[in-house]
């Protein structure tokens, strides 16, 4: 039972818990009810001090927008942690960056501020903080760790550390310093500091690197070499269906500009006008795509060509569900049992490795990105808009600029080369 020893008009009680000489000071702030905080000594006199002291403070940051008493870096990291869980689940966030953060929080942020209290945390501590995390698992308290431990998706992941001995790339920090200045803006929010006491969180300037592309050249040869493939009587029937299906992949993909993730989540029902002109000749069909990925979802216009590998997979299903058209939540591309394939990347690596394109003349390895940035590459060649192709393919005409300049370029080439004679 606590016991008040120090009655009187001051605006704060100073008492002792039964069996404790430590003194403790109570108090109430307007709106935020009663608060209690251990004034961390025995002697009378000075806890009387003590507690005048955080009683001024409470007003102060009161008066100031900010909560009246101070709240520890962990603490607001936790609550942090929570309210973006919290996000994810109500789609607000993608879900993947919601489940990718706690870890980040608790791995790094958390063990090197810990108990600061967050309105102390300056300019100064942020750089001390860089060079900790820099240093993290080539010198630092990562050196020795054998395994990373964290919940994704509900499930508890344990995966080997000898991936993460080297100092973080400019897009890892990047990414990090992100997410540190996130939290520091929610913890203003909520009034735990104000707006002057955010700290400057740089993020690393990362240069363009764009995936590699590939010349016309080089794709006139990887797509005669996938129809060669697709056409091997050698190999079993399961292997050229594959193939096949890789061949469709690959035109859509150049055909549309569409991401790998947006290529995966399509569906039947996405390729809008496509039923209706099944029965129509070639020429008078036109279709929309609904894109859907990177937490966003477009509509579309793609190339015309791209319909004659969608009529190829349309057959394709059709003749292993006998004769029955697939619906429109059905999957585009698709297993022979009609479930969603995940990834093309084995037969895709595959084909790269046998038409020996796996890098570009700078050693960077291609992807299924690779066809996206091809596609991008020959519209502005062929004269395209860049605000039209960027609204087009879900990007923006400064992302554009920044990986696709130096083909912007050769379009004018002729008109960069004008006649110098007076």
């Amino acid at each position: 039972m606590e016991m008040s020893r120090i009655p009187g008009k001051q605006p704060f009680t100073i008492y002792q818990r039964p069996g404790s000489i430590i003194w403790w000071v109570r108090f109430s702030i307007r709106g935020e009810g009663q608060i209690r905080k251990s004034l961390g000594t025995s002697d009378e006199s000075d806890a009387h001090r003590v507690a005048m002291k955080l009683w001024h403070e409470a007003q102060y940051r009161k008066e100031h927008g900010m909560r009246a008493v101070q709240r520890t870096f962990r603490a607001v990291a936790g609550e942090f942690c929570d309210h973006m869980d919290q996000l994810s689940r109500d789609r607000e966030i993608r879900h993947d960056r919601g489940d990718r953060i706690r870890p980040l929080v608790e791995r790094y942020f958390v063990p090197f501020f810990d108990k600061k209290p967050i309105d102390t945390i300056t300019d100064a501590d942020l750089t001390r903080y860089i060079t900790w995390r820099k240093a993290f698992w080539t010198t630092g308290p990562g050196k020795d760790q054998t395994h990373l431990e964290y919940i994704r998706a509900g499930k508890r992941i344990r995966r080997p550390a000898t991936e993460m001995r080297r100092i973080p790339s400019l897009s890892s920090q990047r990414g990090e310093a992100v997410v540190l200045r996130q939290l520091f803006r929610q913890a203003a929010k909520w009034g735990y500091i104000n707006q002057s006491q955010i700290p400057d969180v740089e993020t690393p300037r990362v240069p363009p690197s764009p995936r590699p592309s590939f010349s016309t050249d080089e794709m006139d040869r990887l797509m005669k070499l996938a129809q060669r493939r697709m056409k091997d009587k050698t190999v079993n029937e399961e292997v050229r269906r594959d193939r096949t299906i890789l061949f469709a992949y690959i035109t859509i993909a150049c055909c549309t500009g569409m991401r790998p993730t947006e290529l995966k989540n399509l569906n039947w029902g996405d390729l809008l006008g496509y039923r209706e002109g099944l029965t129509k000749r070639l020429g008078d069909r036109d279709i929309r795509i609904r894109a859907r990925g990177k937490g966003k979802s477009r509509e579309f216009i793609p190339l015309e060509y791209a319909l004659g590998e969608f009529d190829r997979l349309w057959r394709m299903w059709k003749e292993k569900h006998d004769g029955n058209a697939p619906l429109d939540e059905s999957p585009v591309f698709a297993a022979p049992d009609g479930r969603r394939l995940t990834s093309v990347n084995k037969g895709l690596n595959a084909l790269l490795e046998a038409a020996k394109l796996k890098a570009d003349h700078r050693g960077k390895k291609r992807d299924a990105y690779s066809f996206r940035h091809f596609y991008i590459s020959q519209q502005l060649r062929a004269g395209v808009d860049v605000f039209a192709l960027a609204r087009n393919t879900g990007t923006s005409p400064d992302m554009i600029d920044k990986f696709y300049g130096q083909v912007s370029v050769e379009q004018f080439k002729d008109a960069l080369r004008p006649s110098w004679v007076a």
